[in-house]
């Protein structure tokens, strides 16, 4: 059976690659605890949301604010006026007709909708209108 003889090199290398495994979880713990926060219901900062999406996105959203005490704002196309989505929310406003351009992706008919309600945030969900720095600019 040969001996297996460990190099100073050898030795460098396996202590740098332990050191940096061992740093590697240290900042990941760090930096879990710096940037994970812990949800307070006595810190609430706002207290209604306009969810600017439909379907399963919107739900989870609307699901999540619930829990918090949040509530809820949907918008819906006319067609759309009886979604899953809409009958979750406490309060639902028509932003236009079924094209997606003339209702989920109409910054005003979202922006007056939000004003109406008097909404305190926006949660743009996922495409629409949360890929638009003009929208976020709006707010």
């Amino acid at each position: 059976m040969a001996s297996h003889r460990v190099t100073p090199a050898l030795q460098r290398v396996l202590f740098t690659w332990q050191h940096v495994a061992w740093k590697s979880r240290c900042c990941a713990v760090a930096s879990h605890a710096k940037y994970s926060t812990v949800y307070d219901p006595a810190e609430k900062t706002f207290d209604k949301i306009l969810i600017a999406n439909r379907g399963e996105i919107a739900c989870r959203v609307m699901k999540t604010c619930k829990k918090m005490g949040i509530k809820t704002v949907a918008v819906h196309s006319d067609v759309d006026s009886s979604a899953v989505h809409v009958k979750m929310a406490d309060e639902a406003v028509c932003v236009g007709p079924a094209p997606t351009n003339k209702s989920y992706l109409n910054m005003d008919a979202i922006l007056e909708a939000a004003r109406q309600t008097g909404a305190q945030a926006v949660h743009p969900g996922y495409g629409f209108l949360s890929e638009n720095k003009e929208f976020a600019r709006r707010l």
